[in-house]
């Protein structure tokens, strides 16, 4: 049987309900797979329907196959870190070139394994910077206290990059972390004042307002969004944690799946999928 079919015919057992038996025959085809991708991709499926442990397994397979060897590497460490095991990427990244690609996976996968320090040093490596590279170089010196440089840092992106989600999103974070509640509220409001039928000015307003406590107004600001914006992953992030707290992990998974299909990897699709999954298989 060929991967393609193999995988369909899982795929078919979990719209089925059957997730004891999709995990088995996961495994077994992973186990039995000489391809790695093909292994990622069994990996990826466990996650999605909740066996997060049984997909680490196969990532720590993978990995301890391939330490010792450069074949295929670098696309398996981004899967990795897609998947959630930011530790697994860096131990495969470490002895590579560090070309902006090598250095980029670098710092996302630092950044996912709290080593902060590090995912700015490889940051500022970067030759030719993104937007998003600037958000992470942002969010790591939030997460490591230095707020001073990280508002800075804020104010330089929105005044490049003001039509960005992500430094839209990533401002009023940096507010929040510096202690500014206040500021990041009054933030938010103008987005919304500004732009009131933008889908990412709300995003941003539910993120805000979820991260201060006020899930309320959060959850209304994500329902519009996604009324704008169907498929925004900023609002359905913000959808699925309020589901979370619910106890409906199974609809939160559902969204973070949906999230995880639109940008494979997104860190909090994978965080919520890593969370919630194993609540209600």
């Amino acid at each position: 049987m060929n991967d393609d079919k193999a995988l369909s015919d899982i795929r078919n057992v979990i719209a089925a309900g059957q997730l004891d038996t999709a995990e088995i025959l996961l495994r077994e085809r992973a186990s039995s797979a000489s391809d790695p991708l093909i292994k990622i991709q069994c990996a990826s499926i466990l996650l999605v329907i909740g066996r997060s442990e049984a997909s680490d397994e196969v990532l720590e397979n993978i990995h301890e196959e391939l330490r010792d060897t450069n074949e295929n590497s670098f696309s398996v460490a981004q899967a990795m870190r897609g998947l959630g095991r930011g530790d697994l990427a860096v131990d495969l990244l470490r002895d590579m070139t560090e070309n902006d690609a090598v250095l980029r996976e670098k710092a996302m996968s630092f950044s996912m394994i709290g080593r902060y320090r590090e995912a700015i040093d490889a940051v500022e490596k970067i030759s030719e910077k993104t937007a998003d590279d600037s958000v992470l170089l942002l969010e790591s010196l939030s997460s490591l206290g230095e707020h001073d440089k990280a508002l800075k840092l804020s104010d330089e992106l929105f005044e490049k990059h003001p039509d960005s989600y992500n430094v839209l999103r990533s401002r009023g974070g940096a507010l929040i972390a510096s202690g500014k509640d206040k500021e990041a509220v009054k933030y938010a409001r103008k987005l919304m004042k500004d732009n009131k039928d933008s889908a990412d000015a709300n995003a941003v307003a539910a993120y805000v307002m979820y991260i201060i406590g006020n899930t309320k107004p959060a959850g209304a600001f994500s329902s519009k969004a996604l009324r704008i914006d169907g498929t925004h992953v900023g609002a359905m992030e913000i959808l699925a944690l309020s589901l979370m707290d619910k106890d409906k992990h199974k609809n939160a998974c559902i969204v973070a799946g949906a999230m995880n299909e639109k940008e494979p990897g997104n860190p909090a699709a994978v965080r919520i999928l890593r969370e919630c999954g194993g609540k209600f298989s």
